[in-house]
């Protein structure tokens, strides 16, 4: 348990670092000055990237991360989307860019997504999964997220993302030497891994809590 607890300390402190970097670039170029203007979108866009790089380099847990904002003012015709997201190309070993444009973004409107949208309520990060991710990895995937504060105003979210399979590889000295099944959901009892062939990742689980044997703030895990 004790490399389970290390993995999403490392996730969480991840998002954490990713956010304080972001802060630091948005001092210089806001956010809310680039709805009308490309060239300070681009360069936004390059100035976020060697903070996003280097926490997909450093963490070994991390499959992906960004930043997302979304702006919908009365000076603005429309909202205003803004994604800057990377991704680790298993293929390829290198960071792979999601490029989207105003247009396509409004159509994904991640600004619905529970990751963005239950992020500011968070006391600290907020974690959401496991959930597929159709955009990048089509993949089960759980996402950390934390606020961007300028001035006392949430600007965006920092996020950062963690396949479930990677979670599978930390739980299996567990199920090896648990003569039980052990199944791991997260807080709203939704399965994050299984050993147990009736429980599948993404499925609710209904038993009885007595067979809860550990939990932290996110995760819990049933020996049944």
């Amino acid at each position: 348990m004790n490399t389970l607890e290390a993995l999403f300390a490392a996730v969480t402190l991840s998002t954490k670092h990713l956010s304080a970097y972001v802060n630091q670039t948005l001092a210089t170029i806001p956010v809310a000055g680039i709805a009308s203007d490309k060239q300070r979108e681009s360069s936004l866009r390059k100035s976020l990237y060697p903070s996003i790089e280097k926490i997909l380099l450093e963490s070994q847990f991390c499959s992906g991360a960004g930043f997302a904002s979304h702006l919908a003012t009365e000076n603005l015709a429309q909202p205003y989307w803004f994604l800057e997201w990377w991704f680790k190309n298993p293929k390829s070993n290198q960071q792979s860019c999601l490029d989207l444009d105003q247009a396509t973004q409004q159509r994904l409107d991640f600004s619905t997504f529970e990751w963005f949208k239950n992020t500011p309520d968070a006391e600290d990060v907020y974690l959401h999964g496991p959930y597929v991710d159709y955009v990048c990895t089509s993949a089960y995937t759980i996402t950390a997220a934390s606020p961007v504060v300028i001035d006392g105003n949430m600007v965006g979210v920092a996020a950062v993302d963690i396949l479930v399979s990677r979670i599978e590889e930390a739980l299996l000295p567990i199920v090896k030497q648990s003569s039980s099944k052990v199944v791991m959901t997260n807080s709203e009892n939704r399965v994050i891994f299984s050993s147990h062939l009736h429980y599948r990742t993404g499925s609710l689980l209904n038993i009885d809590a007595s067979y809860q044997t550990t939990q932290n703030g996110f995760c819990k895990i049933y020996f049944l």
